[in-house]
């Protein structure tokens, strides 16, 4: 009971966010907000998951991993809801400015409050699992965010011709549901003590190849995701609504094939995290490389199908790494780092894109190849010393 319910919490999570990232961009563009105006937004909650996340992981190790995810639902939900009441708004309603500043707050009250869900969740992962069966853990943590991934813009895709705050504010009710179900059925976990965790801190070294590659993978898929409605519109020349429905459908089949990788070949095939990284990083090289010769929507999906499984593959090698890298009394102080790098990426991953893509709109795929490309070298340079 404590696996699904905790699952469903890192599912229920992500298809929020997911929700958000499908719609905010085209929204604020139909009420006048420039592109880097809206990558903005995206990237004031990587700051500050960025800022938060190793204090939420040590938390989670300190108070236990519990109260830590009821916090971060509870700000899901708040937020959630706060951007379901400003996608009502309509051009000229109120300025461009306050709108940009009243959607920076709803994104920041989920930047400061909900970062330590995942770390928690890892966590909590790690206390009921072998050390054997890390990897498997990992990949069924990956799942369930491949899956809310997958849902959220599926559920865009379907309530947005509604209107931009229907999806909102089915996914905030879903996500208060879900705190409450935390809150009744979730029993405790055992937590380190305070000297343990203390003492902890000090010995995180053999994490920072980790934190290195995390950052350079979710730096290549910030700039993609922020940019990813424009490019379909302006790619594809059609209309707003119909550019969310696309690239929520190229996020479902993102996460589609990354939920595949993780629930089946990850467990199945049973890899170490030496090889699931190489073989994550290279297969996302190669899809980006697909993804700058698409001739039309067709080619483009597969292409997106191929990096959710590099995705899947790099990721799980990342998270199973790092977590196998420390004992059982720092996990939430390890999956704290890992996020943090990650939510590194996505302060300046999406400006960057946004950036690149006034230049050019195909500007954020060769980073993306690019950043991969470096991740290998990376690794093939980590090995070698």
């Amino acid at each position: 009971m404590a696996t699904t319910v905790v699952l469903f919490a890192v599912f229920v999570m992500m298809m929020g966010n997911a929700t958000v990232l499908a719609t905010v961009g085209l929204f604020g563009r139909s009420i006048g907000l420039a592109e880097f105006e809206v990558g903005a937004i995206i990237s004031s909650s990587a700051l500050l998951f960025f800022l938060t996340s190793s204090r939420w992981g040590r938390w989670a190790d300190e108070w236990g991993r519990r109260p830590v995810i009821l916090t971060g639902l509870a700000g899901a939900a708040v937020s959630l809801l706060l951007f379901a009441g400003l996608f009502t708004l309509e051009k000229g309603e109120i300025g461009v400015p306050v709108a940009f500043l009243a959607l920076l707050a709803a994104r920041m009250i989920y930047g400061v409050l909900c970062g330590g869900v995942q770390p928690a969740a890892m966590a909590c992962m790690a206390d009921i699992t072998a050390h054997k069966d890390r990897t498997t853990a990992a990949a069924m943590v990956g799942a369930a965010i491949g899956l809310g991934s997958m849902a959220g813009p599926a559920l865009a895709a379907l309530a947005v011709g509604r209107g931009f705050a229907v999806p909102l504010s089915i996914v905030g009710a879903l996500t208060l549901s879900t705190a409450i179900v935390v809150f009744v059925v979730l029993h405790e976990t055992p937590r380190a003590s305070s000297k343990t965790v203390a003492k902890a801190g000090r010995r995180l070294e053999s994490v920072s190849p980790y934190l290195l590659l995390a950052f350079v993978i979710h730096f290549a898929f910030a700039a993609l995701q922020a940019t990813n409605a424009f490019y379909f519109q302006d790619f594809l020349e059609i209309d707003a609504m119909t550019a969310v429905q696309s690239a929520s459908i190229a996020s479902i089949v993102f996460a589609s094939c990354s939920v595949a990788v993780q629930a089946g070949a990850v467990r199945a095939l049973k890899w170490t995290p030496a090889t699931l990284l190489p073989v994550g990083l290279i297969v996302c090289l190669l899809a980006s490389v697909a993804c700058l010769m698409a001739p039309g929507f067709g080619w483009l999906l597969a292409a997106f199908g191929l990096l959710g499984a590099g995705f899947a593959w790099a990721q799980s090698g990342l998270v199973a790494g790092a977590s196998l890298s420390q004992s059982g009394d720092r996990q939430g102080q390890v999956a704290g780092q890992l996020q943090a790098a990650m939510a590194g990426a996505w302060i300046v991953g999406p400006l960057a894109g946004a950036a690149l893509y006034e230049l050019s709109i195909r500007g954020p795929f060769v980073l993306a190849a690019s950043a991969m490309a470096l991740g290998i070298l990376a690794f093939v340079a980590g090995k070698r010393t």
